[in-house]
């Protein structure tokens, strides 16, 4: 129920209470001081032996009867004046109390404007209107910073909602050329009134190599999508899965007549293993397929500073200068006329990048200055 109300409301009931406190005790101190001080009291009334009374008025006895009958009207009066004093204090109080809450609450109206403006602001951006921008805050310090970390989020959503857009529109594009490719091939099949059987093993090999390509790249969008589900807990021998990619790709190496050498000790890492497999694999299998004939590809792992440096150096033909960030962006291709020649849909290096960013590592690319590319991955290393 409570935390149903309006903050301008807590904070008027908070402050409520401790003024409540605070004119309770001062009420209280103000009339216990007004008895000791202001009230003179009739200590006690004694009868002599003649059953005459004897008043006394503080320590002095009062004999004369004028006297005693001033000092018994003053005493009525005093009395009925400190009724009346604890009836006021009682009074003013009340109405202290009552009056400073409704004041309270129309003051944090007044400043809680500010907050109710910048709720409407807020209220006004969606998924559509991402670019617009919460402003006129800075005046008001929490505010100005709240409005400063609003917008900077707003920013990151806003590159996020770009990205997955380009990556939706980039998919769709992907998947529809190889789609043009076979309606294509059809088509012209069609026109033909009498294909031969060459036409048909044609027609029956490109629709082959563009259903191949298709499902590679829905398995690599499954992949990007769906890493966030798969655990991190498994001690991984790099080495071992070098070796795995290397015996994988055998025949690829072997047709480009390609040198393979393996240096380092082996290293063990936390994480998963499939998806590093998949990571390592990514960058070995573009270091095979885009290097020249009879080039060669070092692979050298090591421990520095208690992580594990992989690295991955080629002969082939390398990344144009000035490139170096956007290999790593989905569906970057150096050479489009190349890539499509060879295969790919240029989500490796990107997929490499989440992988091993997900381990809390990273990926780095520098050219190798014998020709080609230098790729080197970064892993934490166990914890003994």
């Amino acid at each position: 129920m409570i935390n149903r109300l309006s903050l301008r409301f807590k904070i008027t009931f908070v402050v409520t209470i401790i003024i409540i406190l605070i004119s309770t005790i001062l009420t209280i101190t103000s009339v216990h001081n007004a008895n000791i001080i202001f009230l003179p009291t009739v200590n006690s009334i004694n009868l002599k032996d003649n059953n005459e009374p004897t008043y006394k008025l503080g320590d002095k006895p009062i004999n004369d009867s004028i006297n005693r009958d001033v000092m018994y009207k003053e005493s009525i009066d005093i009395g009925s004046l400190s009724h009346n004093f604890k009836y006021n204090a009682v009074l003013y109080m009340i109405i202290i109390i009552f009056a400073g809450s409704i004041l309270i609450y129309f003051i944090l109206g007044k400043m809680l404007n500010p907050v109710k403006k910048f709720s409407k602001q807020i209220e006004i951006i969606n998924e559509y209107q991402l670019s617009d921008r919460v402003s006129g805050f800075n005046s008001c310090e929490e505010l100005g910073e709240l409005q400063k970390s609003f917008n900077s989020m707003l920013d990151r959503l806003d590159r996020a909602f770009e990205s997955k857009k380009r990556f939706s529109s980039d998919a769709a594009h992907e998947l529809k050329t190889p789609l043009a490719v076979l309606k294509n091939s059809l088509d012209v099949l069609e026109i033909d009134e009498n294909p031969s059987e060459e036409d048909y093993k044609y027609t029956v090999d490109i629709f082959k190599k563009q259903t191949e390509r298709m499902i590679s790249l829905v398995n690599n969008l499954f992949t990007m999508s769906e890493q966030k589900d798969y655990h991190f807990n498994d001690t991984v021998d790099i080495n071992i899965i070098i070796n795995d990619i290397i015996n994988d790709l055998s025949k690829e190496i072997e047709d480009k007549s390609l040198s393979i050498n393996i240096y380092g000790k082996s290293l063990s890492v936390k994480g998963n293993s499939v998806m590093l497999n998949h990571a390592i694999s990514n960058i070995i299998q573009n270091a095979v397929k885009y290097n020249n004939k009879n080039g060669s590809i070092d692979i050298i792992t090591e421990e520095v500073d208690k992580k594990c440096i992989i690295t991955i150096k080629d002969t082939g033909v390398g990344i144009e200068k000035g490139k170096e960030k956007e290999i790593f962006e989905p569906f970057y291709r150096v050479d489009t006329s190349r890539s499509r020649k060879i295969g790919g849909a240029g989500l490796g290096l990107a997929i490499t990048k989440d992988i091993i960013s997900r381990h809390g590592g990273g990926v780095s690319y520098t050219p190798n200055e014998s020709g080609g590319s230098i790729f080197e991955i970064t892993l934490p290393m166990i914890k003994i």
